[in-house]
């Protein structure tokens, strides 16, 4: 176990060089990340200590350093979700939970509390994080989710080798802690592998986090100004490939925009510009035969018509122009993020 402690210190600690030095995107957040990161390397040469049964004043720290994991962690989140705000002086009071196992530790003999305490503060964050981080786009969402769901993992797994160290203190013979340990490095492996390389899911939603700023926004005001303006979405064939050539864009980076700022596929979104057309057409004009309506929004099939209509409002055309009719006259919004619902 100590062997494969060692690697994963090294791997965690070049990771947090990594991350420290990444220049894109929200870079308080990556030096966030990086001191979780540092944070493991410490705690897994600890861990080592702890197992060859060496300088125990130096172990002595090791349940504090835990203690101040999900602090980092729930901070790395939301200066990822909101790089403008930074931090603060009442983020200080992040540091209460370590300053008190401290103290907790230092009239107080070694006992389960220690790692009731950590569990709760992974619980906690967990739960604080899930609450109170707001991300801007779906890809951020998603980060959240992963991260919670770390926390939530570590703190399994804390339960889980508390419970099997009951009455035994020798953490050499926690078959949990081993497979943590082991899993964890095949984690570090793989995020450094990917994290190099530009690819796999951790980097792909990294990425899109950093999409999500300012250049994000960028696009997406590009593309909702082209929509309002040009009306592209008027033509039956246009396709995102049509999309990019009009805007000059690569066609991947108006897919992924669209994905990660409105949470939805191109097709759909177009579809939701043609739909809110049709909306107003039916306002305007609510005895006008809905064929005539939907060719002059961009369809070319009542069936496709139809569904698309019903996929994004809940209601076929024919049910919410019956219903429009029985109310006043709405003030009416542009774009794929108006079609109005029942």
């Amino acid at each position: 176990m100590t062997s494969i402690l060692h690697i994963s210190t090294a791997l965690s600690a070049i990771i947090a060089l990594y991350l420290a030095n990444l220049r894109p995107g929200p870079r308080l957040a990556h030096r966030l990340l990086a001191l979780v990161f540092a944070l493991f390397a410490i705690q897994h040469t600890l861990t080592s200590l702890a197992l060859l049964g060496l300088m125990p004043s130096l172990v002595w720290w090791r349940p504090v350093l835990a203690m101040a994991m999900p602090p980092a962690i729930f901070l790395h989140l939301r200066t990822a979700a909101r790089p403008d705000q930074g931090l603060a002086l009442p983020d200080l009071a992040h540091l209460l939970g370590p300053a008190g196992l401290i103290l907790a530790r230092l009239v107080l003999p070694d006992g389960p509390y220690l790692d009731a305490a950590i569990i709760a503060a992974l619980v906690f964050y967990g739960v604080h994080a899930m609450i109170t981080v707001r991300a801007p786009t779906p890809a951020g969402q998603r980060w959240k989710y992963m991260v919670c769901g770390w926390l939530y993992a570590m703190a399994l797994t804390d339960l889980l080798v508390m419970i099997e160290l009951v009455g035994n203190e020798d953490l050499g013979h926690s078959l949990t802690l081993a497979i943590t340990i082991a899993g964890f490095f095949v984690f570090l492996v793989y995020f450094l592998l990917t994290s190099l390389h530009q690819n796999g899911p951790i980097s792909w939603i990294m990425t899109r986090i950093r999409r999500g700023g300012a250049g994000g926004e960028t696009i997406r005001a590009r593309l909702d100004a082209h929509m309002t303006e040009a009306r592209p979405w008027l033509d039956p064939e246009l396709t995102v490939a049509r999309l990019a050539r009009q805007l000059a864009l690569p066609q991947r980076s108006v897919s992924e925009a669209v994905n990660d700022l409105h949470g939805t596929s191109v097709s759909r979104w177009i579809n939701g510009w043609r739909i809110a057309e049709a909306q107003r057409l039916m306002r305007a004009a609510p005895e006008r035969p809905l064929v005539e309506l939907m060719l002059d929004c961009g369809f070319q099939t009542r069936s496709n018509f139809n569904k698309a209509f019903k996929d994004v409002t809940g209601e076929t055309p024919s049910e919410w122009r019956k219903r429009a009719r029985a109310e006043p006259p709405a003030s009416q919004g542009k774009g794929p993020l108006h079609p109005e619902r029942p």
